[in-house]
């Protein structure tokens, strides 16, 4: 299969026999999986707002367009690097949490698939995000009644895709394990909550170790 197929198959068919189709493909490595995943985050801090939101905060520390530039080529690589590591992070928890419930897939079918779908979805998300408000683009349209109907039409179509991609990952990650995607749905879910209690467990830790350093 091409990989323009899976993209296409993976974003306009998303079915347990796409899924298998994906994963049963001669090209199904960890290999491929980190090279599209990578790809994918970089995409996304090109296209994507985090890259202009901290690139504010970093021309308003320090001032220029030049430090938005270099700040935007630098953190490329990081971004790739800590994106790569936290994907390869959450699928391995869910990985493991699928084999507690007796599933039987692989973690390089896993990491593969989930890394080759989400492609089309990211990429099609931050180029409606990038729809210029007005040629170019104005404050006073920005801020016009029309320029917050196309911003918040914008949001609404990026939040629905986004909502279709967690679908088709929930569909996937069925078609890997081979559960049906209620068990599917729900196991993700549980690795969301198991995340999020590791992330604010370690966020609260990293607190309190900086605060004890500050205080002696």
């Amino acid at each position: 299969m091409k990989w323009f197929e899976m993209w296409h198959n993976a974003f306009l068919r998303p079915t347990i026999k796409t899924y298998s189709q994906i994963i049963n493909d001669p090209k199904t490595s960890i290999k491929w999986g980190l090279i599209w995943a990578s790809i994918t985050v970089l995409i996304t801090w090109v296209i994507g707002p985090l890259r202009d939101l901290m690139g504010g905060y970093v021309v308003n520390a320090f001032g220029g367009r030049e430090t938005f530039l270099y700040f935007s080529v630098i953190g490329a690589p990081i971004a790739v690097i800590l994106g790569v590591l936290g994907f390869l992070l959450l699928t391995a928890i869910m990985h493991a949490l699928a084999r507690l419930f007796k599933g039987v897939g692989t973690f390089p079918q896993l990491i593969f698939c989930w890394a080759v779908m989400q492609l089309p979805f990211i990429l099609f998300a931050g180029l409606v995000m990038r729809i210029p408000l007005g040629f170019p683009p104005s404050r006073e349209f920005l801020f016009s009644r029309i320029g917050l109907i196309i911003q918040i039409a914008k949001l609404l179509v990026a939040l629905c895709i986004y909502l279709y991609l967690f679908y088709t990952q929930i569909v996937a990650f069925s078609a890997v394990e081979k559960f049906g995607i209620g068990k599917g749905f729900g196991i993700v879910i549980l690795s969301a909550v198991l995340v999020g209690v590791i992330g604010t467990c370690l966020s609260y830790g990293f607190q309190v170790v900086i605060s004890n350093s500050i205080r002696y």
